[in-house]
């Protein structure tokens, strides 16, 4: 499914509040489904929903400020890595004011890149989430 939208942007929110915007953004949702065996039948008597992934990648971010510490980029030990913040991912069109695609209970998952000296990093990042509402 594709949908076209006008001037759409991504941010990263910490309890409400912008601090990183994405560009290149790639959207993915997994809903898994277990089939129901009953006994002296061969077809599956239904599909159940066990299971919901939902993640994103990005091309371009944007840290607002002296964001970066709040992600933990770069972990001096695994305490950081281990309690790095729950974020909120929103696609969104700045032309209509509308949210299209929430992701919530974010975490970053990986990433490889360089930072400009504008504060501009130029690379491939993984997040990964909780809960999709929208697209």
């Amino acid at each position: 499914m594709s949908k076209v939208v006008t001037g759409p942007k991504a941010s990263l929110k910490l309890n409400g509040v912008k601090i990183a915007f994405l560009g290149g953004v790639q959207v993915n949702r997994q809903d898994s489904l277990t089939g129901i065996d009953v006994l002296d039948q061969m077809e599956k008597a239904e599909w159940a929903e066990t299971g919901h992934d939902c993640d994103f990648s990005c091309n371009l971010f944007m840290v607002d400020e002296n964001a970066a510490e709040l992600f933990g980029f770069d972990p001096a030990n695994l305490d950081d890595l281990l309690s790095q913040p729950e974020l909120t991912m929103e696609l969104y069109d700045r032309i209509k004011d509308k949210v299209l695609c929430t992701i919530t209970g974010v975490k970053r998952e990986s990433g490889t890149g360089s930072l400009e000296a504008r504060g501009v990093w130029q690379g491939s990042w993984s997040f990964k989430g909780r809960i999709i509402k929208g697209i």
